[in-house]
């Protein structure tokens, strides 16, 4: 078993066995100071000799389990790959704890995990003892999140594309716009009519954050297009073609990050509500995420130096 030190304020109250995906746990060391750790199923097909592997799957499993806990609040998971573990039972049955070197990179092998970091669930059941449906904590929007992100390329896509913008907000526009899209094809929107009509079986909360992108009146995608409204996040590069003006040539009002991070949330979470209400019957309450900083407000003079 492999397991990644963690260090958040969160780590106390996830560390109950709620998930067969993942699990977090925690360890006493000989100074009595707790230490949390993140483990997954996931990752117990990886063989010891294999550590990078098991490095650049644990990154993307956590990069979404920290996509996931950002839609609701600011709180994630902070970790330390490189001091990743593997857990061994001994003769006596005890763990025990080895950290196997790593002393390369490999970037087509972090590509290829981050692609799909999942592997398949259908022994996961005979594997794993399954969590009781009326255990006190196996109703949290974590573990269903998770699961459809295992079970779901379009929720895995989107989760990635969310923490990696989140990562480094350069990509904050690009992303976005392919979160955007990617809801859009799950859901069959293809024009404003199916738009209009597919809308309407989402919660509020979503149709008001479809409508901070999509609406006839939002400048969305214009400023995320040019340069001359977003400067260096721009999704394409320098071109007069591009202009954000109005019709007088004067430069049109920027559009807060801030409202575009929050908007980016509510659709994902909103979305990924409507799915599990589909299957599963049942939904997660609406989300209100209060802002403790001022919104970012960034135009292209910005970033002339």
């Amino acid at each position: 078993m492999w397991a990644i030190s963690i260090y958040s304020s969160l780590t106390l109250d996830l560390s109950t066995k709620i998930s067969e995906d993942f699990n977090i746990f925690s360890e006493t060391n000989m100074s009595e100071h707790q230490h949390f750790y993140f483990s997954s199923y996931h990752l117990d097909n990886i063989p010891k000799e294999e550590p990078l592997r098991a490095i650049y799957r644990a990154k993307a499993l956590l990069q979404i389990f920290n996509g996931i806990l950002l839609l609701t609040d600011d709180l994630i998971l902070d970790y330390h790959l490189q001091g990743i573990n593997y857990l061994e039972i001994n003769e006596r049955g005890h763990y025990e704890w080895s950290r196997p070197p790593v002393y390369a990179t490999n970037r087509e092998l972090e590509y290829e995990e981050l692609q799909n970091p999942f592997q398949s669930t259908l022994e996961r059941e005979e594997k794993y003892k399954r969590v009781a449906k009326d255990h006190k904590n196996r109703r949290h929007y974590l573990v269903d999140f998770f699961d459809y992100a295992c079970k779901d390329e379009y929720v895995k896509e989107v989760l990635t594309l969310f923490i990696l913008s989140k990562n480094d907000i350069l990509f904050i526009l690009i992303n976005t716009t392919k979160i955007l899209e990617t809801i859009e094809h799950d859901l069959g929107i293809k024009n404003a009519t199916s738009s209009n009509k597919k809308i309407q079986m989402l919660s509020n909360e979503f149709q008001q954050a479809y409508k901070f992108f999509k609406d006839p009146k939002s400048k969305f995608s214009h400023f995320s297009n040019s340069e001359y409204g977003s400067g260096i996040f721009a999704r394409h590069g320098p071109s007069d073609k591009k202009r954000y003006h109005d019709k007088n040539g004067n430069l049109l009002p920027t559009i807060s990050f801030d409202d575009i991070d929050m908007n980016t949330r509510t659709l994902i979470y909103e979305w990924i509500n409507y799915k599990l209400e589909t299957n599963k019957g049942y939904r997660y309450p609406p989300v209100k995420i209060i802002n403790k900083f001022n919104p970012i407000k960034l135009s292209a003079k910005d970033f002339k130096f």
